[in-house]
């Protein structure tokens, strides 16, 4: 999910100011971290029994409370995160758009995620090293910050090295086509050596709609939900198709087969009892816009398209037509997107007395594109 860039506190290396509102979340118990007075840094006492804590945590969940800013706009953050052993089960949504930046389950080193909880993404082997629990186990636990309020409960704020832990991958977010990603992950914990919690502050540039552009979070996750956590891998997922050539990863469902009809025109296509997905890389087109291009993909099209509607897919601007093909005789999907400047076509086909299903398809599909480049 390529959205973010945060502060790192006092680490010595301000990336950018952002303001953080921690506060009540729709669905959620209350989660706040709230600074008292900044002492210089510590040594923590109890540092070893903390470690081990880390490395054996066992069941904990609790609220996600924070912020995302991308330029100069902010949202609130949303969610829960829970662990069980190494398993591990990450949602945080962007409240202000409903948007899931991140939906995954770790369950025996396997990794799923999801778009929208409800299509889950087989994707395969979690990398070594990668996960939340093993970030969580790997924290450094020697430097106290300083007392806080994290959750409604008093902490000590230990904190890890800027860099040397990879949160945003430990939360579930892809960085396919992150530049400049730091990040600092926080243990909240009590004086006896308990982890109460954790946060973390991201920060990277991404390029959206052809413009370089800042994006951050700073959120925590105290642990303050008592109910028995239950992580368990999703039934029947999709299959994750990434095509690294193309620079375009998607899903599709499991049972689906490639077919080798259009390889000659570029188009990579799986299909199913009813319906076939396929997609392209059509090239660099410059400085060309969306609109420019759209215009031409309509000009183009033997069999008149409808009017262009705009659509996000994989966090940049797309047009999204359909068109019922005569001599086909068949109804299609059209998304064109512009990543960069590469353009991009996903056409998702079905029968012509079927557009309500391919149009819901097709959305499904859509909503699981990731650019890898």
């Amino acid at each position: 999910m390529s959205y973010w860039r945060s502060r790192l506190r006092r680490t010595g290396a301000l990336l950018c100011a952002c303001a953080i509102a921690c506060g009540a979340l729709a669905g959620c118990r209350t989660a706040t971290a709230t600074p008292s007075a900044t002492p210089a840094p510590t040594t923590y006492k109890n540092a070893g029994v903390l470690a081990r804590n880390l490395a054996s945590l066992g069941q904990v969940s609790g609220p996600v409370s924070g912020t995302i800013q991308t330029g100069s706009d902010t949202e609130k953050l949303s969610g829960t995160v829970s662990l069980n052993g190494h398993d591990s089960e990450v949602q945080i949504t962007e409240a202000g758009s409903a948007r899931q930046l991140s939906d995954e389950i770790v369950v025996a080193g396997h990794r799923y995620t999801s778009p929208d909880n409800v299509i889950w993404i087989d994707r395969g082997a979690e990398p070594k090293g990668s996960s939340l629990a093993e970030a969580l186990a790997g924290a450094a636990t020697t430097v106290d910050d300083g007392a806080s309020t994290v959750g409604g409960v008093a902490a000590h704020e230990i904190v890890t090295p800027v860099d040397v832990v990879d949160m945003a991958t430990a939360l579930g977010i892809d960085p396919w086509t992150f530049d400049h990603p730091s990040s600092v992950l926080r243990i909240w914990a009590d004086a006896s050596g308990k982890p109460l919690g954790f946060g973390a502050t991201m920060s990277w540039q991404v390029n959206l709609g052809g413009t370089e552009q800042d994006v951050a979070i700073d959120l925590d996750v105290p642990f303050i939900y008592t109910s028995p956590v239950e992580i368990a891998a999703p039934a029947k997922p999709w299959q994750w198709i990434d095509d690294q050539t193309s620079g375009l990863a998607l899903a599709v469902p499991s049972d689906w087969q490639r077919t080798t009809v259009n390889d000659a025109q570029g188009v990579t296509s799986y299909f199913g009892d009813n319906y076939t997905v396929g997609y392209t890389n059509v090239g660099n087109v410059g400085q060309a816009s969306l609109s420019d291009e759209t215009t031409q993909v309509v000009k183009a099209s033997v069999d008149q398209p409808s009017s262009p509607r705009t659509i996000v897919v994989g966090a940049e601007n797309a047009s999204l037509m359909t068109i019922h093909r005569s001599k086909q005789n068949d109804y299609v999907v059209l998304v064109v997107i512009l990543h960069e400047t590469l353009l991009y076509e996903i056409l998702v086909i079905g029968s012509p007395d079927d557009s309500s299903g391919t149009d819901s398809l097709a959305a499904q599909v859509a909503a699981t594109v990731e650019f890898t480049r």
